[in-house]
């Protein structure tokens, strides 16, 4: 049986318009380009033997490691769902294998969490926008959050009480707008309205009742 074939890495380079990013030759020949703190954190170094197995195991952990910057570059735009983050590397063109491993590595960190995203996304649309438990129950959806997650959240964060009070203001922020409608009109259009914000048709019909009644 042969001994397997070790390669050397010749030289490892930083790349003048991009000092962020080191070139590594092999053999004498331009291999793969990465950057210049992975490489650091692996401890390469010219001179060091690598066999074939070795090099695609680096070449893994180097994507990996990309990945993962990746998606704390997506996080620090704004919190995203574990669905979203897994979504977005894909479409990045990151293998099935790289992806989780990345996902993994930053649920570890504290950096993805399917709970705390759920919780920070329902209190901002409830106290920001005003949108009806129904409204955010289908956004978190379609964000790939887990159903279990979801109305766990909206019970901690919203009472038939809170979802009412907010419904009327929202009803009452409208009124302006709808001052030329009769009151047939009005109930109408403000349900139409509170129905598409997402709120629960017990709750519409109780505010626009209260609305109506008032003119």
């Amino acid at each position: 049986m042969q001994p397997e074939k070790v390669h050397v890495i010749t030289a490892l380079a930083k790349q003048e318009k991009r000092p962020w990013r080191t070139s590594i030759f092999v053999d004498g020949r331009f291999w793969r380009a990465y950057n210049s703190e992975a490489i650091v954190e692996l401890g390469l170094h010219e001179g060091q033997c690598l066999t074939l197995k070795e090099l695609d195991e680096l070449v893994h952990s180097f994507e990996r490691r990309r990945a993962i910057d990746r998606a704390v570059l997506l996080l620090s735009y704004r919190s995203r769902s574990i669905y979203e983050v897994h979504d977005r590397l894909k479409k990045a063109g990151f293998e099935p294998d790289i992806i989780d491993e990345a996902v993994a590595k930053l649920k570890d960190l504290g950096y993805l969490d399917d709970n705390a995203f759920t919780q920070a996304w329902t209190k901002n649309r409830m106290d920001s926008k005003l949108y009806g438990p129904k409204r955010i129950k289908q956004e978190l959806r379609l964000k790939g959050v887990p159903d279990e997650i979801i109305s766990k959240k909206l019970e901690e964060n919203s009472t038939l009480e809170d979802e009412y009070k907010h419904a009327l203001q929202l009803a009452k922020s409208k009124l302006p707008s709808y001052k030329s409608l009769d009151k047939t009109q009005l109930f109408r259009r403000l349900s139409q309205f509170l129905i598409r914000r997402g709120y629960t048709s017990s709750v519409v019909y109780d505010v626009c009742k209260k609305v109506t009644n008032n003119m």
